[in-house]
């Protein structure tokens, strides 16, 4: 795999956790695959529809992320995961959790098309 694309997947991925690109419906759609999936680390599981509906309205938590690694699994599908620690903007609890995501090339560009959030012990 080569840096460029191993960047490429990193800043999509940090990308999608900017507050102003979760309140914005348009870039979300454009992000996320129509057949997207996502076990959340609360045990919940959500389709595209669902994060269009849920996610613009939501108040962005701070979210603090390390440990990336990219992996190509086959041309134009990549494996994004890293570690984040999340503080929900409603209240004072901080969460600790691995993250995995997949990427997929879609006509020229790069699509969510897995996310999984797995709790862990704090870091």
């Amino acid at each position: 795999m080569n840096f460029k694309l191993e960047n490429l997947l990193v800043e999509l991925e940090l990308h999608l956790q900017k507050p102003e690109v979760r309140s914005n419906y348009s870039e979300l759609a454009r992000l996320i695959s129509d057949d997207f999936i996502e076990f959340a680390a609360t045990g919940c599981s959500f389709g595209k529809a669902e994060v269009l509906a849920r996610l613009p309205d939501e108040r962005a938590p701070t979210i603090e992320t390390s440990q990336f690694a990219v992996r190509e699994l086959l041309e134009g599908v990549c494996q994004v995961t890293y570690r984040a620690k999340l503080k929900k903007a409603d209240d004072n609890v901080t969460s600790f959790s691995m993250r995995s995501s997949i990427w997929r090339q879609y006509q020229g560009d790069w699509q969510i098309v897995f996310h999984q959030g797995t709790p862990c012990k704090p870091f």
